[in-house]
């Protein structure tokens, strides 16, 4: 008894506060002006059964104000009808910290068990948001921008000023890149349609940001001609000096047992000082020339002609229109 008269207490309470009564069984949703002592008062009191909260969606949905004010996109304040929150926790964050109040929709008399009966929606994906836009865009092309916007950006001052693949970008940028990729893709397809180059599939990727960048730099049919050797060198009997030692470079143990991020920048740097050298020498009669200690963003960016090229910013500048 004791325990019903408090929860009543909390009720009443809240009805006071929030001029609704969250405990309902009643479905509907309807309009709040909601103030930061409405958003502390449910999370206080009505947030008993909800998700763990995620600081870094706490923070993108702040930085999402800031950008572009408080946005209406649909979703409701929803709770239960034992009055507990079910969706809405970050946003109510937001208010209660943010200290204004913004209009909210409320949603009441949602089952206790709709958590997790029903499917959660589908996170937006840069894909997605590209592919609104653009319904000839496919997962690999977007994977592929993402690469070579990665290998375009470098490190330290070339960062400046450089893009990585964001929701907010990604249609702008896609539009920007897609007849390059296609063509780079084009290309790099010819060297892996036939699977027998499988020893470089995890990398296709990074073959398909090298081709698309040295299409971008008006190489396209010297990168026809690098994998047309390449191939030849790793399928038949034709060796050439240079592929020799870039696959020795390759299985060597510096690199061989890298792996994830570190192992792709690898193949990154491999590929453009391969691609140096057979500028100088297209058949392939020449040395590799690339020491381990020199496979790394400072050294190549002296070193390595198309390295450097490739770059957003490759003279560092503070600024970059």
């Amino acid at each position: 008894m004791e325990f019903s008269h408090r929860a009543k207490e909390v009720v009443d309470a809240s009805t006071e506060i929030l001029g609704f009564n969250p405990k309902s069984t009643k479905e509907e949703i309807f309009p709040v002006m909601m103030t930061p002592t409405m958003a502390k008062h449910i999370l206080a009191n009505h947030n008993n059964r909800n998700r763990k909260i995620v600081p870094a969606q706490r923070n993108e949905i702040s930085k999402s104000v800031t950008a572009f004010g408080w946005l209406f996109t649909g979703d409701s304040c929803a709770f239960d009808i034992t009055g507990n929150l079910t969706e809405f926790q970050h946003r109510l964050e937001e208010i209660a910290n943010g200290l204004e109040t913004r209009l909210v929709h409320v949603a009441t008399g949602v089952k206790s068990d709709t958590f997790t009966k029903a499917a959660p929606a589908k996170n937006r994906t840069k894909f997605d948001v590209i592919w609104r836009d653009d319904k000839s865009a496919t997962k690999e092309e977007v994977t592929t921008l993402e690469q070579l916007l990665f290998r375009r950006r470098g490190k330290g001052d070339q960062a400046v000023g450089a893009e990585t693949l964001t929701l907010l970008n990604a249609s702008r940028l896609f539009a920007e890149w897609k007849d390059y990729i296609r063509i780079g893709m084009n290309i790099s397809s010819t060297f892996f349609h036939d699977k027998k180059v499988a020893k470089f599939d995890p990398w296709r990727r990074s073959f398909n940001a090298w081709a698309t960048l040295m299409v971008r730099t008006e190489k396209a049919a010297e990168s026809k001609q690098f994998l047309s050797l390449l191939k030849t060198h790793l399928t038949t009997s034709n060796k050439c000096q240079l592929f020799t030692e870039m696959d020795t470079f390759f299985r060597s143990e510096s690199v061989a047992y890298l792996t994830g991020t570190k192992k792709t920048e690898q193949v990154h740097y491999i590929l453009c000082k391969a691609t140096d050298r057979f500028l100088l020498a297209p058949k392939g009669d020449i040395e590799f020339n690339l020491d381990y200690a020199d496979s790394n963003h400072s050294k190549m960016l002296v070193k390595s002609s198309t390295y450097r090229s490739f770059l957003f910013n490759a003279q560092g500048l503070k600024k970059v229109k």
